[in-house]
């Protein structure tokens, strides 16, 4: 970590609660239409009449003008933005969302992405460089936290207050850090479960009772578990992925793994070893999950392997179901189903995965910044958002749009999953804490730590990190 600066230098008293998953949704306004300019009806022909001689040379009768159509102004025309992003974005926000922008504001984009995982290293380097170049950068909680106070323009009283009025209050929360706002999600997105029902049936189970606790989730993956192919695959490939695999189970323990404040790591207790031991089970002892995950730190890649059909239980983001129903990209079209993520000891728990945008602090274009980051809140992108993408809204009304219901029925989950415990501990040290997971779990795997050391040496060399932090930051 780099040192802070006298100015940032924060309390860690004051830092924000983490919160859970979004709560029950509103209704959508519907949009209407744009109604065409009307043009005006020619006036109807004169009809010939006899007309006096003395009549002939008389003033011909005035004809009252008519006003010009009115021009459409576009506020940014002229202007540039420049956008700065996860290459996961490309196939809606480069194709779709931009589109819509420049032709509703007249600002010509440029785009710019790469591999999410890339963001963080590259961020350091435009805070060191002061690097304006770039005004709108992909974000979420993690690197809102991390980057917010150093790259990142405070939004706190620059983003319109109505327009926020209608976002996830907890997607929202997620980009704020210390009391300031440093970006706005574009969804409220959150891990739900998913099953293959066709390998349920071939299993001998009931593809319409899925697994409600750790237990029978274990029992069930046994059965389908055959011929070459494992029940499940986790992704292990990395910090951020290993980390994001132990923490949902976790919090179906009800115990917060990072308490409130992020200053204290909580994972050497009873939860953290029943946490643990069920990876450990699932990986080494019963073999339920695929070993290649070791290796794997894409959630891309790990869902191409669900949709051609080879596991059957899957944790994940709502947007991977929507895929399954896309006969371009999936070889399980409706033989997919989804409910909420069984329990160890709760009925459930889950992982908050906002995305959203921040305003580099730098840039020169904050005015047609802020326009953006509120087009991607609107109606008409979140309805986008929703039925293309499959990601769950950040504008809590678009749920309720019937259209949006049809297109994506995993949605009636995320409000039942948004119930259950769910935080991410996004935190300035998030990374960091990721690499001692991933180290200590891998050395597990591997046999060369019990499951009770590696318990304990994620919570001390975590703790170390943490404490360094805030020594820092305090």
């Amino acid at each position: 970590m780099s040192e802070q600066t006298p100015e940032s230098r924060i309390s860690r008293r004051k830092f924000l609660k983490v919160a859970g998953a979004s709560a029950a949704m509103a209704a959508l306004a519907a949009c209407a239409p744009s109604t065409p300019t009307a043009t005006p009806p020619a006036a109807p022909a004169a009809q010939p009449t006899a007309v006096p001689p003395t009549a002939a040379a008389a003033k011909p009768a005035e004809v009252k003008a008519t006003s010009a159509p009115a021009v459409i102004t576009k506020p940014f025309a002229g202007k540039e933005l420049n956008i700065f992003t996860g290459n996961h974005h490309d196939a809606y926000v480069k194709e779709t969302y931009v589109p819509m922008f420049q032709d509703k504001t007249g600002a010509k984009v440029n785009y710019t992405s790469i591999g999410s995982g890339d963001a963080d290293a590259k961020y350091a380097v435009f805070v060191a460089s002061q690097d304006g170049s770039q005004d709108i950068l992909y974000s979420w909680e993690t690197l809102s936290a991390k980057y917010g106070r150093s790259l990142m323009e405070d939004l706190t009283d620059k983003f319109p207050a109505k327009t926020l009025e209608g976002v996830s209050p907890t997607a929202a929360k997620a980009f704020t850090f210390l009391g300031k706002r440093y970006g706005i999600p574009f969804d409220s997105n959150i891990f739900i479960f998913m099953w293959n029902t066709d390998l349920y049936k071939a299993a001998g189970l009931d593809p319409a009772k899925p697994p409600e606790s750790w237990a029978q989730f274990v029992e069930y993956s046994k059965k389908l578990t055959t011929g070459g192919k494992y029940a499940t695959l986790f992704t292990f490939g990395d910090g951020n992925s290993a980390f994001a695999t132990f923490a949902p189970l976790f919090n179906t323990t009800g115990t917060l793994l990072v308490n409130e404040d992020l200053t204290k790591l909580q994972i050497d207790n009873a939860d953290g070893l029943l946490t643990m031991q069920a990876i450990y089970d699932a990986v080494v002892k019963d073999k339920i999950v695929d070993p290649n995950g070791l290796s794997i730190n894409s959630s891309i890649e790990q869902g191409k392997v669900f949709r051609a059909g080879n596991f059957a239980h899957y944790i994940a983001a709502p947007n991977h179901f929507t895929l399954t129903m896309d006969p371009t990209q999936s070889q399980i079209v409706g033989k997919a189903a989804s409910g909420i993520i069984p329990g160890l000891k709760n009925r459930s728990g889950s992982l908050g995965l906002f995305e959203g945008y921040a305003i580099n602090k730098f840039g020169k274009n904050k005015d047609v910044a802020i326009a953006f980051l509120e087009h991607m809140v609107s109606p008409e992108v979140q309805k986008q958002v929703a039925m293309k993408w499959g990601r769950p809204p950040a504008l809590l009304s678009t749920y309720d749009d019937p259209e949006v219901q049809k297109a994506s029925p995993q949605f009636a989950v995320v409000k039942e999953q948004a119930k259950y415990q769910s935080p991410r501990y996004g935190s300035p040290f998030y990374f960091d804490l990721g690499n001692v997971f991933n180290e200590q779990m891998q050395a597990m795997f591997k046999g060369s730590k019990s499951v009770q050391d590696a318990v304990k040496g994620i919570q001390a060399d975590g703790q170390k990190l943490i404490d360094a932090y805030w020594a820092k930051a305090k």
